[in-house]
């Protein structure tokens, strides 16, 4: 296909030199050829009356990975009452060709070079032996680079056909910088073991998002990419990259009562605190915020999170209890809690494309331009409410759990535990994706696009018709789980040990995933179908998994007693050796039947949940 191409005339008012210019960017095909041993299946396109060989290519690619892991720790004792501790960890991968443009085999896929390091310092010291002082810093450092193997050549999608040049969002990487400061004083008094203290976190997040800087090309047809007659260019004239700082704070207190010998109880308080890097990239101006667009958000400071647990083991008496209960073998366990979530880097990128930060021109490039790129504009251009917007809501607030458990553990004999119990969590204010001017499809409208007719274009089915898109990453989705669990452990005792865990679950939730992670959204998309209605996304999770059993065991080979000889000879080489393992069995993903379509017309083609019908007419 590729030899018969320049035997194609040119395309009305190409030029030679434009002609020559797109057969350049091709001349890399008969390499790929060389290496190809099946086009699957071969089918031919019409490009100026010229019929012109296609086929679809398969090149496996090998997937080595260079992955080093190191760590070193130093213990020194510096008086009798301080200790300092070091520790280094580091983790550095290279895997090459993962990433970007594929199709080609490796011409213009990218790597993945990982390097992260972790330092950490503590300082113990001991005021008395009731008092003590814990004193850390670290500090964590992240570099995810993605080189590419063709830094240069544009992205060229071609309708139809084939993409080449690198992914349009690549150049990009991440460089996360944190430093932290923690002290833990520990205070012994009489029944109560009591804890207070801090943690500062420094945050740095450098992001590089250079998309469309090399420019990325779109031809409706090969016809139109031989004859240099684009349908569009997209080019950045501001990218998306960044620099974001933030800071966190969290205080908290605890206090471990032990109330008798068989009853302790343990109680606690944490405050966390986080500031908003960039204000979350929320409407730049009033006149933007006008439009429908959220202003920067705004810190989440209510995040309180008591705890609460007790331990009871019942005292010995004669008669029923005893029997039931045992001679202090077992013991009643329940508690309490809340915890938050952090809002996650990903967030930033998703949101940091918006006007005026980042501006990218798309024009229709006249004939011949190609693979020249327009001149970039020298100002941005002014506010155009149709442009679209990602953000977060101003109200955002962190992920919230409120988690709770009860559990009753009974030895029996010697060597065995048995034990019961209950836990569950719900979660509120978890992420997920919303649009707030999405289309609307009316009735009438859907019965005219069943009957085969023509509707109003999504911008004019808008909520809003004025505006554009106005997507959100949002804190309100719910979640929730309930779980009975029974385990069985039997200690080491003649060289066996070997446990059972089974639980019986429901996980519960109205959104699994608020970004793009395929083997979850293909079930579970991250926006709901009907943005004015959430309820309807209320099921199991594509996380329930409602029975999972897991066995654990562990057999000391034994080896026959010998005074003397060959058997003596056996025992010294394989005395010692054991069989350990686990095992596990697990329901599997639950999956939803869909559509495949944007069947609810809102604009965002997740693919909707048909509705049941027991008559099968649609």
């Amino acid at each position: 296909g590729f030899a018969a191409l320049s035997g194609v005339p040119l395309g009305s008012g190409q030029t030679p030199e434009s002609r020559q210019a797109v057969l350049n960017t091709l001349a890399f095909l008969p390499e790929i050829h060389r290496i190809v041993s099946q086009y699957d299946p071969a089918t031919t396109q019409n490009v100026n009356g010229n019929p012109i060989e296609m086929g679809t290519i398969r090149i496996p690619l090998a997937n080595p990975h260079d992955l080093w892991y190191g760590m070193a720790r130093l213990d020194h004792r510096l008086t009798e009452r301080d200790n300092l501790t070091y520790r280094f960890l580091f983790d550095k991968r290279f895997q090459p060709d993962v990433a970007s443009n594929r199709q080609f085999g490796n011409r213009f896929a990218a790597a993945s070079d990982f390097f992260a390091q972790n330092h950490a310092l503590s300082l113990t010291h001991a005021f008395s032996p009731q008092l003590m002082n814990e004193f850390r810093f670290s500090y964590s450092r992240a570099n995810v680079a993605f080189p590419e193997n063709d830094p240069t050549s544009p992205t060229v999608q071609i309708l139809g056909a084939f993409t080449i040049g690198g992914a349009s969002n690549f150049p990009q990487g991440r460089l996360s910088n944190t430093f932290q400061w923690q002290n833990v004083t520990t205070y012994l008094r009489g029944q109560h073991s009591l804890k207070f203290g801090v943690d500062v976190r420094r945050n740095r997040f450098l992001n590089f998002s250079a998309f469309d800087s090399k420019g990325t090309w779109t031809f409706n047809s090969l016809a139109d990419f031989l004859n240099n007659r684009a349908f569009s260019l997209r080019q950045t004239i501001t990218d998306a990259s960044f620099d974001a700082r933030q800071t966190n704070q969290f205080y908290f207190f605890q206090d471990d009562i032990r109330v008798s010998r068989n009853l302790n109880l343990n109680f606690g308080l944490r405050y966390e605190y986080s500031s908003v890097p960039f204000g979350f990239f929320g409407a730049a101006n009033v006149e933007i915020a006008a439009a429908g667009v959220p202003l920067p958000a705004r810190p989440d400071s209510n995040n309180l999170a008591p705890r609460f647990g007790i331990a009871y083991s019942p005292t010995p008496r004669e008669g029923l209890v005893n029997w039931l209960f045992g001679d202090g073998k077992t013991v009643f366990r329940a508690g309490f809690g809340m915890g938050y979530d952090v809002l996650f880097y990903s967030i930033f990128t998703n949101t940091a494309t918006n006007y005026p930060r980042v501006v990218r021109s798309e024009i229709v490039p006249p004939q011949n331009l190609f693979p020249t790129l327009a001149p970039k504009q020298a100002d941005i251009p002014p506010f155009n409410p149709l442009t679209p917007f990602a953000n977060t809501p101003t109200e955002i607030q962190n992920p919230t759990t409120h988690f709770w458990s009860f559990s009753i553990q009974r030895q029996f004999g010697r060597n065995y535990l048995a034990e019961i119990g209950y836990a569950g969590n719900r979660s509120y204010h978890l992420l997920r994706q919303g649009e707030r001017n999405p289309g609307i499809l009316t009735e009438e409208q859907a019965n005219r696009v069943i009957a085969g007719g023509a509707i109003p274009s999504l911008q004019q089915r808008r909520l809003n018709p004025a505006w554009g898109s106005r997507a959100t990453i949002e804190s309100t989705a719910l979640g929730e789980y309930h779980a009975l669990f029974l385990r069985v452990d039997r200690k080491l005792a003649n060289g066996l040990l070997f446990g059972a865990n089974y639980t019986w679950s429901a996980n519960f939730s109205d959104n699994d995933e608020p970004l793009g992670i395929g083997g979850i959204v293909l079930s579970s998309p991250q926006v709901p179908q009907d943005f004015f209605n959430y309820r309807n996304e209320w099921s199991r999770s594509v996380f329930d998994r409602p029975h999972r059993v897991v066995v654990h065991y562990s057999y000391e080979i034994p080896w026959v007693q010998s005074n003397g000889g060959v058997l003596s000879v056996f025992k010294h080489i394989f005395s010692g050796w054991h069989i350990a393992g686990f095992t596990e069995w697990q329901s599997g993903q639950p999956f939803t039947v869909r559509t495949g379509v944007d069947s609810g017309g809102s604009g965002v083609p997740i693919g909707w949940r048909p509705n049941y019908n027991p008559k099968g007419i649609f």
